[in-house]
């Protein structure tokens, strides 16, 4: 099923979403979204994300590019009661060095996000942790 309504963009650049738009995707205030942007169809997507009560943390950690090393990350902070979200991974030298995107909500974790940090490097063997907390 499509929904559709005409509204217009402010001068701050803001859209005011109708109520029954949001209503039918169980958006609400404070909720996380992802805007999508197609360049080539000129479209954005709302995507819900997140609840209001989510407390989001960007993790960018280093490890060597070996097989089972991301898993090692992701146990550490499962264990930590980390609930991830999204996760993008790369190699950067093939055999040396790799690196993991991942936003999070921690609001569950049991421990702060200094010694998550060092439990990540210690446990798993991380190169470098680096955090980024969502407003």
């Amino acid at each position: 099923m499509r929904m559709s309504e005409i509204v217009r963009i402010d001068s701050r650049g803001r859209v005011t979403m109708p109520s029954s738009i949001r209503d039918a995707v169980r958006l609400s205030e404070g909720m996380y979204v992802i805007l999508i942007a197609d360049l080539d169809r000129k479209e954005v997507r709302i995507v819900p994300f997140a609840d209001p009560e989510a407390r989001l943390v960007e993790f960018r950690i280093t490890f060597a590019d070996a097989p089972g090393a991301l898993a090692k990350a992701a146990a550490v902070l499962a264990k930590e009661g980390v609930d991830l979200l999204s996760s993008e991974s790369r190699t950067l030298r093939r055999g040396e060095s790799a690196e993991w995107f991942v936003i999070a909500d921690v609001s569950n974790c049991k421990c702060r996000l200094e010694e998550l940090e060092r439990k990540v490097v210690e446990e798993a063997a991380a190169k470098e942790v680096k955090l980024r907390s969502f407003p």
